[in-house]
């Protein structure tokens, strides 16, 4: 069984599609995340537990996190504790009984995740997986940080080089 940890915040911010919650509020975009990893555990037969985390400075005080909501855990983080040293804490405690998968583009994460023996994806890699089938059917794969460009604007600059 694989035990998947996802940096919350770092995969809202990097998913263009989750990404877009966060103009209704932090709220509706964090419960996208978790349906998206809900759907995604279960379409998976390997997953024993997935836990996504989250800095809680912007968490409401009140509300369901740190307990299961489905087949998915939320954890928020206390100050000063932020939620890479959760990961790592998370890791400790999980990987004597699965390998564990951490999602995150953020650097320090995924140098300090690998040193912890956890196997690391980019965030991108996840959703690719993880997204709906209808969204990989009708849509391109997602790029971060990357604008796409035109033919008639790849044509130019290849005639400029």
């Amino acid at each position: 069984m694989i035990t998947m940890i996802l940096d919350g915040y770092n995969v809202i911010h990097a998913v263009p599609e989750l990404a877009r919650h966060l103009d209704h509020s932090l709220q509706t975009a964090r419960e996208a995340l978790v349906r998206l990893c809900q759907a995604y555990r279960a379409r998976r037969g390997d997953i024993g537990r997935l836990y996504v985390v989250f800095d809680g400075r912007d968490a409401c005080a009140s509300g369901p996190y740190g307990q299961p909501q489905g087949s998915v855990t939320v954890l928020f983080t206390q100050q000063p504790e932020e939620a890479d040293k959760r990961i790592l804490r998370v890791i400790e405690a999980e990987r004597s009984r699965s390998r564990c998968v951490v999602v995150s583009n953020d650097n320090e994460v995924f140098n300090n995740a690998r040193a912890f023996g956890a196997r690391v994806i980019s965030v991108q890699e996840f959703y690719e997986k993880a997204r709906p089938a209808s969204a990989r059917r009708n849509a391109p794969p997602a790029v971060a940080d990357k604008a796409a460009l035109s033919a008639r604007d790849a044509q130019q600059i290849t005639t400029a080089y």
